[in-house]
């Protein structure tokens, strides 16, 4: 299947279904459907007063900002008061589960990527088209930015913060290993980003290496970049798998030779400790490269003495821009919503009032249109900025569609991603992870 870059429209864009993907970092939100719906650009206060619930998860530091923008919210809309609902995202995934049985889930709501197609298919997402420029500002919104919150032509979640999958790496490690630096719109080939890694071991010594290994995290994210850049996809059009045994095998090979070769840090060692932030091996000063969300640069760069700078995914260069895919954090609204206008009403609020935007800066990553990036691109830091422009460089890409996943998808990347751990651990061969993944993990995706 040929790669080809072509200019989409937001008509179109409604053909292409949306992406279950895992990068997304979000809470899933849902409710009994309910035909009552709002009349698209009415005041969000018109039916008297409301109190929304809203679910969020997050760090302290988030957490403060978003009750601070909640409290601004109310001092616009003294008739909407908003009621937040908030924690750590594993704590919040299993009340949010158990709060969907029981139809009590919050008005407005973060978005779980893996559970999306569950929750459109089973009914409880109240559907955003008629509200598009109607009640919920999106001109200035890219169609890539849409496309991760539409399901079966329809749009059920807006994005309201942008991140991608990325490379940060140690500017003067790589100006001492002689490695170049290449930002969009290049980047490293696979090949490069081998080569470098083994580069980096050999020169450095036996107590560092490479690069990190998204075998034991972030698996699908980056190995839906290498399928897309070799015209295949973690999902075909039909929900089935978008790519082969032979691609699979080829990724898994890579990283098992990455790891023989000790260009990448070993699975136990690295996992020593959490792998993210602090626990990041780039961070622990045991590798050049991290492989990691874009959006993380500003709590890194608080971690690390040294400068970052943050690369785009090896094979996104040059013609492979056009498969970039965006990770983002996004939200919808409870279909049985008992305030559907006051929800309409905060989720613009939410993504398109310039206050805020400086409340929030980047903690949950980029704003999704250029407007709002440019209100907060004065106020942030420089590392930051450098956030700011990757994002709006993939923002602004004609990239190709992400097929739709079925509502089954959530479950099969977790044992894709169990499975591939595994090997990484040597507790499997490569055939067998593949076995497994064609054989019992497909068949539960397809049942």
């Amino acid at each position: 299947m040929a790669n080809q870059s072509s200019t989409i429209s937001r008509r179109s864009l409604l053909r292409w279904g949306a992406t279950a993907g895992i990068a997304g970092s979000a809470l899933a939100a849902c409710g009994s459907p309910d035909t009552t719906e709002p009349s698209p650009g009415s005041s969000g206060a018109s039916a008297g007063p409301a109190t929304l619930r809203f679910a969020f998860w997050g760090s302290d530091d988030r957490i403060r900002r978003f009750q601070e923008a909640c409290e601004l919210f109310t001092e616009k809309n003294p008739n909407i008061q908003i009621q937040p609902e908030f924690g750590a995202i594993d704590a919040i995934r299993t009340k949010t589960t158990v709060a969907m049985a029981a139809q009590n889930l919050p008005d407005v709501t973060w978005l779980l990527g893996d559970l999306f197609p569950q929750m459109v298919t089973d009914g409880h997402l109240l559907e955003l088209t008629p509200y598009l420029d109607a009640g919920i500002a999106t001109d200035g919104f890219s169609d890539s930015v849409l496309a991760p919150g539409i399901y079966d032509d329809k749009q059920y979640g807006l994005t309201h913060g942008l991140q991608s999958i990325g490379v940060f790496a140690k500017a003067p490690v790589l100006e001492e290993l002689d490695i170049p630096i290449k930002t969009y719109p290049e980047a490293y080939t696979w090949e490069e980003y081998a080569s470098y890694a083994v580069q980096a071991h050999e020169v450095m010594g036996d107590n560092f290496y490479g690069t990190d290994d998204p075998s034991y995290a972030g698996a699908n994210n980056y190995f839906r970049a290498y399928a897309r850049q070799r015209g295949q996809d973690l999902w075909s059009d039909t929900g089935d798998l978008g790519f082969t045994e032979d691609l699979l095998t080829e990724w898994l090979t890579y990283w098992k030779d990455l790891r023989d070769s000790q260009g990448t840090v070993p699975t136990s060692l690295a996992l020593e400790q959490n792998p993210y932030f602090e626990g990041a091996p780039m961070i622990r000063g045991l590798a050049a490269f991290h492989m990691r969300n874009s959006n993380q640069i500003l709590e890194l760069q608080s971690l690390s003495s040294e400068p970052l700078v943050l690369l785009p995914s090896p094979g996104n260069g040059g013609s492979g821009n056009e498969n970039i895919g965006l990770d983002p954090n996004f939200l919808g609204i409870a279909s049985n919503t008992d305030y559907p206008d006051a929800a309409v009403k905060f989720v613009d609020f939410l993504l398109n009032d310039p206050d805020r935007a400086e409340i929030i800066g980047t903690t949950i990553g980029a704003p999704p249109s250029q407007a709002m990036r440019d209100v907060i691109t004065p106020t942030v830091s420089e590392s930051e900025r450098q956030f700011l422009e990757y994002i709006s460089f993939e923002a602004a890409a004609e990239t190709k569609p992400i097929p739709a996943a079925r509502p089954t998808a959530g479950a099969f990347q977790t044992g894709m991603t169990q499975a591939i751990e595994t090997l990484a651990f040597d507790q499997a061969t490569i055939e067998e992870t593949i076995t497994t993944i064609f054989g019992d993990l497909r068949g539960q995706l397809l049942a």
